[in-house]
């Protein structure tokens, strides 16, 4: 059940990229340990569980891979390893899906973003480009081959966009005074280094070092958009620039003001006999006395 914000449309839309984008930062670093322990249980049950090597195993198509395993004893002698490694590959899939969700929620929140202030186009445009994203992890499911790896390298193309798009959105917040913070093109440049890393792993041996590289800056993006659009000043707030001092440093002082309590708000003591005083006049109503 999604929670639901009394904020005005604006903030809510801000809540949700900030959400959204810390828990992509926390999803990737989990997807990546849960993988570095798959593939080290793997290494394990090749080499200690089932006494092979990598180079007695086909790896280049997932479902040979897998058949090749199950014939050299992984459900007999390799039980256990195969337990442990069916459940750090559901671990990783579920993380990866719930990745993919917040993927979708960003491109929704840029999308109440834009509801929220139709002046600047430029966030509807970064709705696109994350659901385009989404339609291409979909459809690279169903198409095998050379057809899947186009279509996966689409994806990430519209994804690296719509961080381009972002990069240009703060931009313009920062020309409007709406944002003071530093405006990060991390996301983008390790989005852009992921899809050249793709296109050569295709033809070089070198693309995983690219997809590191690029693993390293989306990161850091997704950090620094979940920070640095809560700086961002709602339409007609109040801007975020300063008036610079005078030259010589010198400002004037402001005059201090003092609150005054309205004397049928004042509590007042008798100075004779201490008595609290309720009734207004020059007299205790205790003791007489003249106050």
């Amino acid at each position: 059940m999604s929670q639901v914000y009394n904020l005005p449309p604006f903030e809510d839309a801000k809540k949700r990229i900030s959400e959204s984008s810390h828990k992509l930062y926390q999803y990737i670093i989990w997807s990546v340990i849960i993988a570095v322990i798959l593939v080290v249980g793997l290494a394990i049950t090749l080499i200690v569980v089932l006494g092979l090597g990598i180079e007695d195993l086909d790896i280049s198509n997932y479902y040979d891979f897998g058949e090749q395993l199950i014939a050299n004893g992984l459900f007999t002698t390799g039980l256990i390893a195969a337990i442990f490694l069916i459940i750090a590959l559901i671990a990783l899939i579920v993380i990866l899906i719930m990745s993919y969700i917040q993927y979708y929620r960003l491109g929704s929140s840029f999308s109440k973003l834009h509801d929220a202030e139709r002046t600047l186009e430029t966030t509807k445009y970064i709705s696109y480009g994350f659901y385009g994203y989404i339609i291409a992890i979909i459809a690279g499911i169903f198409v095998p081959g050379v057809g899947g790896t186009v279509v996966s390298i689409l994806g990430n193309a519209s994804l690296a966009v719509a961080a381009y798009l972002i990069y240009k959105l703060f931009v313009e917040y920062k020309r409007l005074g709406r944002f003071s913070g530093k405006t990060s093109m991390l996301l983008f440049i390790g989005l852009a280094v992921n899809v050249a890393a793709e296109i050569a792993a295709t033809f070089t041996t070198y693309g995983p070092f690219g997809s590191l590289i690029g693993f390293v800056l989306i990161l850091i993006g997704f950090r620094d958009l979940s920070r640095d659009i809560k700086l961002v000043v709602a339409p007609g707030g109040q801007q975020m620039k300063t008036e610079a001092p005078p030259a010589d440093g010198y400002r004037p002082a402001q005059p201090a003001t003092a609150t005054v309590q309205p004397v049928k708000d004042q509590i007042r003591f008798c100075s004779s006999c201490g008595a609290k005083i309720t009734a207004v006049g020059k007299f205790c109503q205790n003791c007489g006395a003249n106050f």
